[in-house]
């Protein structure tokens, strides 16, 4: 009896023993997947950071694994390699972009780190200007950088082009004063009325030259400049008769007929009272230049609510749709030989574009070759009751 008492405690020991030790690694197992647990939720929300990240990234990012397949991509990237919205995950990046550059650099042995950086041009990039970066991540894979380059070669050859029109501009002025001068310094006794129409042409010169400097200077303080809210009203109407009365001798030296078709009332608007005069002035001498003599030139404006609309009509020579589009480009002539001429910079209908636009408006032109163009504005006005 005893025996027995003692074999069932025994085996009571060992069960509770087993107990113990299966209850033990039971706790040990739900620890490990606890912590498991814990190590997968930061994963994802490290995954979540990143992929945020990438999405906020302007620049397009592909990251690839060691054998070059995507891992994450971000919309720039997708949408600049031309992907429709797919991230392109799982397939490799040289199948997705079969761009012979890209694919030997992919291919390419380099050190931990280092980077290849290359362009390419719009007919292997989609339309696009690209710039690439390849660069190696140590164990872990490979990052490529993908970012447009178009707009930047745009300007920059906005820029060129710009620098070469100026120097045009400016060279010949230039060279006629410099002619004229070496002319008068050879010929001391050059009669006086040969003197007097030298001296003139060098005055003409000289004219242009200051207008087209004092054009440029504007149009670069144009550029830099942010809309004055704190600008006092201006009665657009007052600044338009003004304009129009300032530039009467010249409609009537061409024999044109310069009238407004005008509200009474005044229309106010908060701006620069020199910067109207400028917009407005540019436009009615630009329309009595191109008007050949006998030929009409009407200003009319009115205003709805908080919308001023102000329209100058000519009969003048009109523009072809081409010209219409690039009227309003710095140093753009329909005519070279002619505003050359007639005394033009290039530039008066840029700084008018330029002005409107930090006016908060727009501007634009309507146009038929023959029968006469007209330009129109349209600015954000002070409230007008109907």
């Amino acid at each position: 009896m005893v025996a027995a008492c003692l074999a069932l405690a025994a085996l009571v020991v060992v069960f509770a023993g087993l107990w113990l030790q299966g209850r033990r690694r039971v706790g040990e197992m739900m620890q490990r997947r606890e912590a498991e647990l814990q190590e997968l939720q930061r994963l994802r929300a490290d995954v979540a950071r990143l992929a945020s990240g990438l999405a906020g990234t302007a620049d397009g990012l592909f990251v690839l694994d060691t054998e070059g397949r995507v891992v994450a991509s971000n919309p720039a990237a997708q949408e600049l390699a031309g992907l429709g919205g797919t991230t392109g995950v799982g397939q490799p990046l040289a199948e997705l972009l079969p761009w012979p550059r890209l694919c030997a650099s992919l291919q390419a042995p380099r050190a931990e780190g280092e980077a290849d950086t290359f362009e390419l041009d719009a007919a292997v990039g989609h339309g696009r200007a690209l710039a690439v970066r390849v660069r190696t991540l140590p164990g872990l894979g490979i990052v490529v950088g993908i970012d447009d380059q178009s707009r930047i070669k745009r300007l920059e050859s906005l820029r060129r082009d710009f620098v070469a029109n100026v120097s045009h501009e400016l060279k010949t002025p230039l060279a006629a004063i410099q002619g004229f001068v070496e002319t008068l310094l050879d010929d001391p006794e050059m009669p006086f009325a040969t003197r007097h129409r030298f001296l003139e042409r060098i005055a003409r010169q000289s004219e242009r030259l200051s207008a087209l400097v004092g054009d440029l200077l504007t149009l670069s303080r144009l550029d830099e400049a942010v809309v004055d809210h704190d600008a006092e009203p201006v009665d657009v109407m007052a600044v338009v008769r003004e304009t129009m009365r300032d530039l009467g001798a010249l409609a009537d030296k061409k024999a044109l007929q310069l009238r407004g078709e005008l509200p009474a009332r005044s229309i106010w608007l908060r701006a620069d009272r020199e910067m109207l005069r400028q917009v407005i002035g540019n436009l009615v001498d630009n329309a009595i230049k191109y008007t050949p003599q006998g030929g009409q030139v009407t200003v009319r404006a009115g205003a709805q609510h908080d919308r001023l609309r102000l329209e100058v009509v000519d009969t003048g020579i009109g523009l072809s749709p081409e010209d219409q589009e690039r009227v309003f480009e710095r140093f753009y002539r329909v005519d070279r030989a002619r505003s050359r001429e007639l005394g033009g910079t290039g530039l008066g209908l840029s700084i008018v574009k330029n002005t409107v636009k930090n006016l908060g408006g727009d501007v634009g032109v309507r146009s038929e070759l023959g029968k006469g163009s007209t330009f129109w504005v349209e600015l954000p006005c002070l409230p007008v009751e109907d």
